[in-house]
């Protein structure tokens, strides 16, 4: 379903789209009961490295899971553990900050694996099911609700890190920092359920906080 374009939100956003986005990593989607989506596509375009949200929440814990490796092409083995540091309006815009840590005792400390090796495929979705309603990540290309071509564009172009799930990796016993930008929900309050990625759990019940 096609939502209309809110521009107040894209007005909102067009110093966001400026600002970009950059991959950080840390060292050492019918039915008319079914949730619809945004579109998810900001005014003006971006471009270059740019700085990624402020660094408020560096070690901040709202949830955390921690599951078996999901199995990927290459088997990594070991545990995941996500933790959810931050769901936050503000500006017309819902940011999610996140963590993920890869711990595998039977490889070396110095292997890395790619989050496709890891079994895991970025695609941040922020459900509101109280209002029934989804939201993919912003993003400067594209249309998430166009056809392929230009899902496959919203896709590689969204407001979040990491992208790229061939190019990213993790080393065994590091965490990589990621977040996404998405469009704030239109009602207060709702009851969100998050998912940062393919292949990892879903926090459910998240309440966003509004930004000060």
């Amino acid at each position: 379903m096609r939502l209309p374009t809110r521009p107040a939100l894209r007005r909102a956003l067009v110093a966001l789209v400026a600002v970009g986005a950059v991959a950080r990593r840390a060292a050492s989607p019918g039915a008319a009961d079914e949730p619809t989506t945004t579109s998810g596509q900001p005014a003006g375009g971006g471009g270059g490295e740019q700085a990624p949200p402020v660094d408020d929440v560096a070690s901040q814990v709202m949830a955390e899971q921690t599951v078996d490796t999901p199995v990927g092409d290459a088997s990594a083995g070991g545990e995941l553990t996500l933790t959810l540091r931050d769901v936050r309006v503000d500006e017309g815009v819902l940011t999610v900050r996140w963590a993920l840590r890869w711990d595998a005792p039977d490889r070396g400390d110095d292997e890395d694996m790619s989050l496709y090796d890891l079994g895991l495929a970025p695609a941040p979705l922020v459900t509101d099911t109280t209002h029934l309603q989804a939201f993919r990540p912003l993003c400067v290309k594209g249309d998430w609700n166009g056809g392929l071509p230009e899902r496959m564009e919203c896709q590689d172009t969204m407001l979040a890190s990491p992208v790229d799930r061939f190019g990213t990796k993790l080393l065994n016993h590091s965490t990589l920092e990621g977040w996404a930008a998405l469009p704030a929900p239109e009602n207060e309050g709702g009851s969100l359920d998050v998912l940062v990625a393919e292949g990892l759990p879903v926090f459910t019940g998240v309440t966003a906080r509004q930004g000060e």
